[in-house]
């Protein structure tokens, strides 16, 4: 019974976010630059998960590209979404809920901008499938690093005092 207690304490997140003060936060100036390199190292990992398994349902399985991408898609989320709570982001001031609707919502959009991109580049305009998804790893990881950024995990900007 105590563990579940102290899960629904944690919000389903580190103590180590949860923990984090409102005095620890710089500027939205200063925050973006750190950030974005810290969810490259989020997108990365989530990226070969995504990767690793494209390529094991392409190759080993047999499935049609189209068909592998958005389940590789959703292992590659996953992995993350986990990295982004624990590393980058801190919780903005949403309820887990709505939180968890609008992170779902912008990984849907942003899998419809890789399907789009991966038959654009592969059928359309015979890029290899690993190439393509590639280049599509980065436009979507642009998408989802500032939709993330501003849409979900918003934090107060902290206006430098003159003393």
């Amino acid at each position: 019974m105590r563990a579940i207690v102290v899960l629904g304490k944690m919000d389903c997140y580190t103590w180590n976010m949860r923990n984090q003060s409102d005095n620890t936060q710089t500027s939205l100036g200063e925050r973006i630059p750190v950030q974005a390199i810290k969810y490259g190292l989020a997108a990365f990992g989530g990226f070969l998960a995504d990767y690793t398994a494209l390529l094991t349902l392409k190759e080993w399985l047999g499935l049609h590209y189209l068909v592998a991408v958005p389940i590789a898609f959703v292992v590659g989320i996953a992995v993350n979404y986990l990295i982004g709570i624990w590393v980058v982001f801190r919780r903005g001031k949403l309820p887990l809920a709505k939180e968890l609707v609008l992170f779902l919502t912008i990984s849907l959009l942003a899998l419809s901008i890789t399907e789009g991109s991966m038959y654009l580049l592969t059928d359309l305009l015979k890029i290899d499938y690993r190439i393509s998804r590639l280049i599509s790893g980065a436009v979507t990881y642009l998408f989802n690093f500032f939709s993330r950024r501003f849409l979900i995990y918003r934090t107060k900007r902290v206006e430098a005092k003159a003393d």
